[in-house]
């Protein structure tokens, strides 16, 4: 950024938008803006740079439109001098505290990436990790075209979408609106592409494409309910039910485990893994001593002579 930004007012039309393509600004977060232009003013000036003679946003895209639904004859503008790379970096940086959402900080990076920087460039440049950036560009590079700008405005869950990413083009159409059909959510749309991925009858895909919620419901019951016997102390039904979460969340972690994350991911989650190995570790032993024949009969012999 220029060290010495200027400051000075532009009517909302003479305000370009050409890097507004890396934005998607909903309809509800413009009402959420005219709110607040018309209950306490323009609290910051929207960011530009200038561009063949012309301010160009970088920040302040609902101000804008919001500022031109209200009438408003001019907004305050911050110019700043940017090069083509530097402008999209501050696009994420203005917006680190703000309502950025995963598929725009996609956008951005994308256009990083026809800038000519490597992923490891940019993830230098953000302070981010290589396997942070790689999946946020994996987000819009792998996603049908279709499935993108239903994702722009905000038709499909950006969680959703990303389960389909392993996915061929057609196949994401298809469990795509199977999920927008049905309402899956990112878990549940995790399990069915997990499922669809597996099969290979063509009958038993058709069965999963048409009656989701019924193969999902099969191929994964919820665990049922766990009745407390009243005879044990409040602590051990606390047992009872911290051990009924074990059994259900334990098959999923497993899942995840198996194959193991991809090598940039481990090498993030590489920490907590070992926290997680060595707290098993832990509760393994002290189920093995709970659960063995003799710690039964200590116990009991211990009631008798008390």
């Amino acid at each position: 950024m220029s060290a010495s930004p200027t400051t000075t007012t532009a009517a909302p039309a003479m305000l370009g938008t050409t890097l507004g393509r890396a934005r998607c600004p909903h309809p509800a977060a413009i009402e959420r803006m005219k709110r607040s232009l018309q209950q306490h003013g323009q609290l910051t000036p929207v960011v530009t740079v200038m561009r063949a003679g012309r301010p160009e946003l970088v920040d302040g895209f609902k101000r804008r439109v919001a500022a031109t639904a209200l009438d408003w004859p001019e907004l305050c503008c911050r110019v700043i001098e940017l090069d083509e790379t530097a402008q999209w970096v501050a696009m994420l940086q203005l917006n680190l505290s703000q309502s950025i959402t995963v598929l725009e900080e996609a956008l951005v990076l994308r256009e990083l990436v026809r800038q000519g920087l490597t992923q490891v460039e940019i993830g230098t440049l953000l302070g981010r990790h290589k396997a942070w950036v790689s999946r946020r560009i994996g987000l819009v590079e792998r996603l049908h075209p279709e499935l993108l700008e239903q994702l722009k405005q905000g038709l499909l869950h950006p969680g959703v979408a990303r389960r389909l990413l392993g996915l061929p083009a057609g196949n994401q159409l298809e469990l795509a609106a199977v999920a927008m059909g049905t309402h899956l959510g990112p878990e549940q749309m995790e399990r069915l592409v997990s499922l669809w991925q597996r099969a290979r009858d063509p009958e038993v895909r058709r069965y999963l494409l048409g009656h989701p919620q019924q193969a999902l419901a099969q191929a994964f019951p919820k665990p049922t309910p766990t009745s407390c016997d009243p005879r044990l102390s409040p602590s051990s039904q606390m047992l009872v039910r911290l051990l009924g979460l074990m059994e259900d969340v334990t098959p999923r972690m497993l899942r995840l485990l198996r194959p193991p994350p991809p090598a940039p991911d481990l090498e993030i989650l590489r920490s907590r893994l070992k926290v997680a190995q060595m707290l098993a570790l832990e509760l393994q032993t002290a189920l093995g001593s709970c659960a063995s024949d003799d710690a039964a009969g200590a116990k009991g012999a211990s009631a008798e002579t008390s």
